[in-house]
């Protein structure tokens, strides 16, 4: 046990002392047109079953790497950086998924005071009131159901479920909402819906409290602060999982609502769970089709363009999940994370 504390102690203040402002800049050129572009999802509730990062979590973070001399840039700036050919080394971007009203209050009480800028993904059907998010819907049924098995189906398999506690609710969730994820997702909703009536849990027709959206008048006050607001979908569907009209339809009806809505929307779209089996050539060809400037996706990694880039590289940014220690945060928003990719292990 106290091998273990030391050796953490140990590891910690290493990365605190690699990832300060002098070694940035001495060991900078093993980033090679490589940044951190960090990814949040929900503001952690634990009343009501959401897992996610608390206020002081973030904040902590932002202090932590502003200290550290990482260069804490906007979203936007950091594509044209790319594409002007510009340097990028020690350049850190936040990103929030989503569009949830508690995400609108993390960016008015943490990034907005701390000067940080923050891009937010928002699902133009969620802020529309059309519908609320599959996958917390999904959450939502496992949170509230009181019976300890289930059989479930989804798509052409039926599995059961043992669900006696909290900690394998979370395991039999994430099973099920991975399987829903390699599923077609035209019917995602009616599948979900299916499953809850399983689980004996009525999923509300309107997000309830803890899951509410942000109002389109939150979004452009936050806009008014200095946020960007991207484009995240209409319904949340995976695109691989998507007729090609269906998928044109996502791409081009969230586009149009941000643009009817707000001042000034940014033109890099957010793929829906967005690991690198959920888009493919023909979605990219569709978001540049409409003039995004790129897209990003959830593979935990830097994101990384060379100059000699093919134009499609834009389109698949990689994104860190933002760490919920600092340890962590530190590790992947320097050099640090990339040093390691290169030892020979």
């Amino acid at each position: 046990m106290v091998s273990h504390y030391l050796r953490s102690l140990v590891f910690s203040g290493a990365v605190r002392a690699l990832a300060n402002p002098l070694a940035r800049r001495a060991f900078g050129p093993l980033m090679r047109d490589r940044a951190t572009i960090f990814m949040l999802h929900r503001v952690a509730n634990r009343s009501a079953g959401i897992e996610g990062h608390s206020a002081e979590q973030v904040r902590t973070a932002i202090t932590a790497l502003r200290e550290s001399g990482a260069n804490l840039i906007s979203l936007r700036e950091l594509v044209e950086r790319w594409r002007a050919r510009a340097a990028v080394a020690n350049c850190v971007a936040f990103t929030i998924d989503d569009g949830f009203a508690d995400q609108a209050t993390l960016v008015r009480d943490v990034f907005t005071p701390l000067e940080c800028p923050v891009t937010i993904f928002a699902i133009s059907g969620f802020l529309d009131g059309d519908i609320w998010p599959w996958d917390d819907q999904l959450a939502f049924a496992f949170q509230h159901t009181t019976v300890p098995h289930a059989t479930l189906s989804v798509g052409d398999q039926r599995l059961s479920v043992e669900i006696p506690n909290r900690e394998r609710r979370l395991e039999q969730l994430e099973r099920v909402r991975n399987l829903c994820k390699v599923i077609p997702n035209d019917q995602i909703y009616d599948v979900v819906k299916k499953i809850s009536y399983a689980l004996h849990v009525d999923i509300p027709t309107a997000a309830p409290p803890e899951h509410r959206a942000m109002t389109w008048d939150e979004a452009r006050a936050l806009e008014s602060e200095g946020a960007d607001i991207g484009p995240h979908s209409v319904s949340h569907r995976i695109f691989s999982r998507l007729k090609n009209e269906d998928a044109q339809r996502e791409l081009r009806v969230s586009w149009n609502r941000l643009q009817k809505e707000l001042r000034n929307p940014l033109p890099i779209f957010a793929w829906p769970t967005g690991r690198h089996i959920d888009f493919g050539e023909k979605d990219i060809l569709l978001a540049k089709d409409l003039g995004m400037r790129a897209c990003v996706a959830t593979d935990d990694d830097y994101a990384h363009l060379r100059p000699n880039s093919d134009e499609t590289d834009f389109f698949r940014l990689k994104r860190f999940s933002l760490p919920f220690d600092t340890i962590g945060v530190l590790r992947y928003g320097s050099w640090l994370e990339r040093g390691r990719q290169l030892l020979p292990l």
